[in-house]
Parts: C-alpha cells; sequence; structure tokens
C-alpha cells in the first residue's frame, strides 16, 4: 500500500478533513481517514510534513495535528500577532513559516514549537509563502502588491519586487 496518498483539507465550519487517496488499476478510491474540529474561526491554511498537519485561521492561532497518532498535537499563537493566519508552509521537518493579516512572517522551529523570528514583512496581508529548497530563501507575496525574497539565514528582506497590475 506505498502508493496511498492522504488529502488533507479545511473548510469554513472549522474542520480539517483527511482523505486517503489509492490509486487503483480502474479506478481510484477516497476514503475518510478523519476530521478534527481544530478551529473556533474558519480556516485559511493548511500545510502538512511527514508527520505534522498546521493549519491557521481566523481565530488567530496555528494547531498542530500529529497525523502519526491521528491527535491533537497543541496550539501556537505568537504573541505579538493580530489577525488572521493567511498562509503557512513547513520546511522539511525542522521548520514552519506563517504568514498573517498583519503583515508578519514567523519561523517556528518544529523541535521545540517556538517562534525564532518574527519579521514586519508587508504593508498589507501576507497572501502566499515558498522556501526555497536549501532552506536559506524564502518568498511572500502580500497585499501590499510586493514580491519579497528573505534571507532566512540573516532574518532580513534580500530583494523587493513591486507587482504592478496588468490592465
Amino acid at each position: 500500500m506505498g502508493d496511498q496518498v492522504e488529502l488533507v483539507a479545511g473548510c469554513y465550519e472549522q474542520i480539517v478533513f483527511g482523505y486517503r487517496v489509492c490509486p487503483g488499476d480502474e479506478e481510484w478510491t477516497i476514503e475518510p481517514n478523519f476530521t478534527h474540529h481544530a478551529h473556533t474561526a474558519s480556516l485559511t491554511a493548511v500545510s502538512s510534513s511527514d508527520q505534522f498537519i498546521a493549519t491557521g485561521s481566523q481565530d488567530e492561532t496555528i494547531q498542530l495535528y500529529d497525523m502519526s497518532k491521528k491527535t491533537e498535537h497543541g496550539a501556537l499563537s505568537y504573541r505579538f500577532s493580530t489577525g488572521t493566519i493567511s498562509c503557512l508552509e513547513f520546511y522539511g521537518t525542522s521548520h514552519l513559516l506563517s504568514g498573517g493579516q498583519d503583515g508578519l512572517i514567523c519561523v517556528w522551529s518544529t523541535k521545540k514549537w517556538e517562534c525564532l523570528k518574527s519579521i514586519k514583512a508587508h504593508k498589507g496581508h501576507v497572501t502566499s509563502l515558498s522556501v526555497h529548497p536549501s532552506g536559506k530563501l524564502a518568498l511572500s507575496v502580500g497585499t501590499d502588491k510586493t514580491l519579497r525574497t528573505w534571507n532566512l539565514i540573516e532574518g532580513r528582506s534580500a530583494f523587493i519586487k513591486n507587482i504592478k497590475r496588468s490592465k
């Protein structure tokens, strides 16, 4: 059964769903695997690593779910961050990056689940995050119409590109 894939999705009703997808010769099968009432407000972001699922919400928290045990692992909240968690991105098994409505990007260690660095990334919401495979750089996009490259080693901006709207 090495061909199985786990499909994870969140919804406005504060629930994260897991499905087991199994490819077959003629057709694929989808089986419900778990549901978890993760938040007190709508889910806005989902990311997964080998072991964990992280979900972000309008309730300003990140909830962690341990996939190996199918249990809740805890919650993350950063005391200086306010607003909806708008995006999440795991880097391997060592770090989680979160972006928020307040323009902050937080770099979390998955070892102790602590915020290692908080960066005021955008004047508007952070809408998307991506980490380079090296783990040294990240890209973020915000509602301030900028694409930013981040040097994660030094925790500072490396490049800023204004995104002009095409007509």
